[in-house]
């Protein structure tokens, strides 16, 4: 869905430096443990293009459709933001906030027993720093920024900050993923939007709908493996196929304020 407002998928290739840049080799727990400054600044320039972006009509539709129906939950993979920023409201974001930071826990360090055991009561990582400073708040760690320069360190304690998103390699949060698994599994019905369901185990969320009897609708420019089974296929991009369906079947009300 993002795409339609400028910001690349992940796995597109940049233009210029980060051109020849692999996303699976720099956006894993390894590449930053070998090299934070290079990963850094490789989400620094990501984060410039989702600053750049605003949301498009498809993101408008979906945070529309919360004023329409009693009860909408908005399940993204996608990291920028621009759900919220559109109006949306109760947004499981599985793969993480690009604009949220968090500590860097290097479980291969802690592992091997030479990691302070103390963990920070800000940044709820493991403390580089033996005593952690009394007087950093949240307000300080908060206003820590993706952007460029040197790796950021936790204002309290003194560990690595890292983009709050799921790397290759890394487990979804269990609670985000098991609120999206109940909203799937307890809808009337999915709408199904951009998505190449290819990644596990997002891919499997319609599915657990269509085997409890929901109606299962796909929005996509391109054929996937849900399209056959879907009860409809809409062909084409969200913000050109949304404001029309939601104006077939709301009429007046789904128009107003798209």
């Amino acid at each position: 869905m993002s795409a339609e407002s400028g910001i690349p998928t992940f796995r597109d290739r940049a233009e210029g430096l980060w051109a020849k840049v692999d996303p699976a080799e720099v956006a894993t727990p390894y590449a930053f443990r070998t090299n934070p400054q290079f990963v850094w600044d490789w989400h620094v320039h990501l984060a410039d293009a989702v600053r750049r972006a605003r949301p498009n009509d498809g993101h408008a539709v979906v945070a529309r459709l919360q004023e329409l129906i009693p009860r909408v939950t908005v399940i993204t993979q996608n990291i920028d933001n621009l759900h919220q920023v559109a109006g949306s409201r109760n947004v499981i974001e599985l793969h993480g906030n690009l604009m949220r930071l968090k500590a860097f826990v290097d479980v291969d360090e802690l592992f091997s027993g030479d990691a302070s055991p103390l963990i920070c009561r800000l940044c709820n990582g493991y403390a580089v720093d033996d005593e952690l400073d009394p007087y950093a708040g949240p307000e300080d760690l908060v206003a820590i920024e993706l952007k460029a320069g040197s790796v950021p360190r936790c204002p309290a304690c003194g560990a690595l900050l890292r983009p709050d998103v799921v790397w290759f390699g890394e487990p979804l949060d269990p609670g985000m993923l098991e609120d999206a698994f109940l909203a799937a599994e307890t809808c009337d019905a999915l709408i199904c939007i951009g998505t190449s369901l290819e990644v596990e185990p997002a891919a499997s969320l319609p599915w657990r709908a269509i085997n409890r009897g929901a109606i299962v609708i796909e929005v996509n420019p391109v054929p996937t493996p849900l399209s056959l089974a879907a009860n409809a296929r809409l062909a084409g991009g969200a913000g050109e196929v949304l404001p029309h369906f939601v104006s077939s079947v709301w009429g007046s009300l789904g128009r107003r304020s798209l």
